[in-house]
This record gives structure tokens, C-alpha cells and sequence, in this order.
């Protein structure tokens, strides 16, 4: 392997894909605003929670007719909503609560090889419902809590879709309609069914599973430490396709590390909660951005993101900051040895 190589792709910047100006905006807004609504009101924490939610969910696209327009509402918010709320009945179950964890997610990634969207839903609910039982486990007050995440999501859904159709307008009108060929149900269903046949329709699954339990083991094992944080490295960080050592995955892991010790250092020291919010807007406005433009730096953004909304903009302890590295190296080393063992079982995975 050319190790040059594969650090000189993982740090190119890319300029082909365009950059969506509804998405940055939106998603500045979107999250910055419910931090900015909430501290000025004395409630930074339920602001922060509120825009967790709204990290939850991704742009929503304008559709060119109701039925598209609820079709993206539905595959943004009901992932987020979801996992919220089963997040929300498997807190305080001890043991019991973890294996509801694992137990969910490999349903949900058996469930998103059944087409393209539910993929991308099945991935949010995963990531989303590993962040939500953790936000959830630490809060006194666990509903009220999903009230605002619930609400956050709804927010950046909206701001994105309006924001969407008032940027895109003109462009929608001009451009000539397209027509895509697309499976139906019953194709999508013959070819999922007939890819849990095989191993390789399972192989996600089972990365996926066997990640989650063995973080969730090691958390167990070492409960003074917070290695919750190896679970949700392992939510991040596992992918749909098996490859040993991919560019995307050293991008991930790298990106995954600066990103948890820059934010975690910052927050050894007390800030003002202006300037959490500025870092909240800045993060957030960055990572439509570099998500098509350099995935190593997106990764960089959008892991502290997840992690000082968890966090509550409080002030950490160093030790904390050696868990949470310890913990994400941990999770980034899981994946990869995952990634490793089922390559060479199937090879030929693409």
C-alpha cells in the first residue's frame, strides 16, 4: 500500500461536485438558531438539544410535486423522530438498554439494503439513535428533552425546504424535467430478498453488529472511562461497502480524531456562550461544504459538532479529553480490523 498516496487523495480538495447554497445556509441557521433563541432566554442546554435535532436531519429538497415533497419530508424527519423516540423508552433498561441499541441498529441496516433512501435513512436513525440514548441516559428530565430534538428536526426541515425553493426557483423553472427509470416496489423487494441469500448481503449487518457489541463490551468493562464514545465512532465510521484501507475511511478516521481533540481542547477552558455559538454557526455552515469538497475536513466538522452538542458547551476535565480520544482511536481501529477480517472472507464485496 502507498501510504503517500493514499494521505496525498485523502487531502485533495475536490472542485467538480457544486456546492449547495440553500444547504449552507440552512444549515447555519438551522442549528445556530435554536442556540441563539434558547441562551438568550437563560436555556443554552435545551438551544443545543433543539439543535441537535436539527443535525439530525439533512437538507430537504424541494419536490417538484406533493408527492416528492413528502417523500423527502418523510426520509428526513422520520429516521431522526424514531430514534428519538425509541431512544427515549430503551433509557435506564441497564444492559438491557444496550442490547435494545445493538439489536435496532442491525435491524435497521438489514432493513436499508432494501433501496437507496431507506440506505440513507436507515444510516441516520443508527448514528441518530446512538446519540439520542446517551443525551437522553445523562438528562434529568428525558422527555422534555425529546420535545426539543423532535422540534429542532421539524425547524430544519422546513428552513430547508423553504430556503431550498426560494434559492432554486429560477433554476427549477429552467431546467428541462428529467426522467429517471426507477425499480419498483416489488424489483426493489425480489432483489433485497434475494441478496439475504448471500453473505455479501449480510456483511454490513454484520460489521455493523459485531462494532457495536465489542464497544459496547469494552464500555462495560472499563465503566469509570467514557467509552461511550467508542460506540458512537463505530456508528460514524462503519460503511455499507467492505474495503480494507478506503481513501474515505482515512479520511473518516483521521478527520474523526483532529475533530475530537481540537473541540475537546477548546472546551477545557470555560467560553462564553457567544462564542459557543459562533462555533456552532461556523461548524455547521462548513460541513455542506467540505462534505464535497474535502472529506477529511468534513469529518473534522462534523464530529466535535456532534460531540459539543452533546457536551452542552460545558467545560471538560483533561482526563475526559484522553477518553474521548482513546475512545474514537478504539471505535476508528474496530471498523477498520471489521473491515479487515470480512475483506478477506469476501473479497469480491463491492
Amino acid at each position: 500500500m502507498d501510504s503517500k498516496k493514499h494521505l496525498t487523495q485523502a487531502l485533495h480538495w475536490s472542485k467538480e461536485a457544486e456546492v449547495d447554497l440553500a444547504e449552507i445556509i440552512s444549515s447555519c441557521i438551522g442549528m445556530a438558531g435554536p442556540v441563539v433563541l434558547f441562551a438568550a432566554m437563560g436555556y443554552l442546554q435545551l438551544g443545543l438539544v433543539a439543535s441537535l435535532g436539527s443535525l439530525a436531519v439533512g437538507g430537504v429538497k424541494g419536490g417538484s410535486n406533493l408527492r416528492n415533497l413528502t417523500k423527502e419530508w418523510a426520509f428526513a424527519l422520520l429516521p431522526a423522530v424514531l430514534a428519538s423516540v425509541l431512544a427515549f423508552l430503551l433509557i435506564d433498561h441497564g444492559w438491557l438498554s444496550d442490547t435494545g441499541v445493538i439489536l435496532l441498529a442491525i435491524l435497521a441496516a438489514m432493513i436499508g439494503g432494501y433501496s437507496r433512501e431507506l440506505i440513507v435513512s436507515t444510516t441516520r436513525f443508527i448514528l441518530f439513535l446512538t446519540i439520542a440514548i446517551n443525551v437522553f441516559s445523562a438528562a434529568p428530565h428525558a422527555a422534555e428533552l425529546l420535545l426539543f430534538i423532535l422540534a429542532g428536526a421539524i425547524w430544519r426541515t422546513i428552513l430547508s425546504f423553504v430556503l431550498d425553493r426560494f434559492l432554486s426557483w429560477k433554476r427549477r423553472n429552467d431546467a428541462s424535467p428529467t426522467e429517471t427509470l426507477t425499480p419498483s416496489a416489488l424489483q426493489k423487494f425480489k432483489r433485497w430478498k434475494r441478496s439475504l441469500t448471500q453473505l455479501s448481503g449480510w456483511q454490513y449487518t454484520l460489521r455493523l453488529g459485531l462494532c457495536l457489541c465489542a464497544a459496547e463490551g469494552l464500555r462495560w468493562l472499563w465503566p469509570n472511562h467514557h467509552f461511550y464514545w467508542i460506540v458512537l465512532t463505530v456508528a460514524i465510521l462503519i460503511e455499507r461497502k467492505i474495503d480494507p484501507i478506503p481513501i474515505k475511511t482515512i479520511q473518516r478516521v483521521l478527520g474523526t480524531v483532529i475533530g475530537v481533540i481540537v473541540v475537546s481542547s477548546i472546551f477545557l477552558f470555560t467560553l462564553p456562550v457567544w462564542v459557543v455559538i459562533v462555533i456552532i454557526g461556523l461548524l455547521a455552515a462548513l460541513r455542506p461544504l467540505l462534505k464535497v469538497r474535502n472529506y477529511l475536513l468534513y469529518s473534522a466538522t462534523m464530529t466535535p459538532l456532534i460531540f459539543l452538542l452533546m457536551g452542552a458547551g460545558q467545560t471538560i476535565e483533561f482526563k475526559v479529553l484522553i477518553d474521548r480520544v482513546m475512545a474514537t482511536l478504539i471505535g476508528a481501529c474496530l471498523v477498520i480490523l471489521v473491515n479487515l477480517l470480512f475483506n478477506r472472507v469476501i473479497p469480491k464485496q463491492a
